[in-house]
């Protein structure tokens, strides 16, 4: 447990010294009728994955056009209830829309009144001409850990 606490804490500071470095990248998204949908995007992450505002916003993950085939949609139904949950979960996935980069996604849960009322999805993007020998061994979308 002291280690997965150690791991959310160098992730945490990688993404903060990652978005001071970086234009941050984000996502929202809410539980709506028992549908995660969408609810806000920023541009830098638009560009970085080849997309427009309407792809994301009002769309699930059924009916986003970006999100790739079937087997990634059904992963993605499988991690963001638990972000839903209020864990904290990383993973990585190559966007269908931009093939020259890999996207590592914290989806970390916002609560108000103690209850989970969005999940903010901060991401980072990398070429993957610069992670080639790492990436030829790995699947095209893993979850590292739940983090909480």
């Amino acid at each position: 447990m002291e280690l997965k606490r150690y791991l959310r804490s160098l992730l945490e500071k990688l993404f903060q010294e990652y978005e001071e470095r970086y234009p941050s990248m984000y996502f929202v998204f809410q539980k709506v009728e028992q549908q995660f949908v969408f609810t806000d995007v920023n541009q830098e992450l638009l560009r970085s994955v080849h997309q427009q505002r309407e792809d994301f916003i009002g769309q699930t993950l059924d009916t986003a056009p970006h999100l790739g085939d079937e087997e990634t949609r059904q992963k993605l139904k499988t991690i963001y209830p638990l972000a839903w949950e209020g864990k904290k979960i990383i993973f990585y996935c190559f966007p269908v829309s931009n093939l020259d980069i890999f996207v590592i996604t914290y989806l970390e849960p916002l609560y108000v009144n103690q209850q989970v009322v969005q999940v903010m999805g901060r991401c980072a993007s990398f070429h993957k001409n610069e992670f080639q020998d790492t990436l030829e061994h790995l699947e095209q979308f893993v979850t590292f850990e739940v983090l909480q």
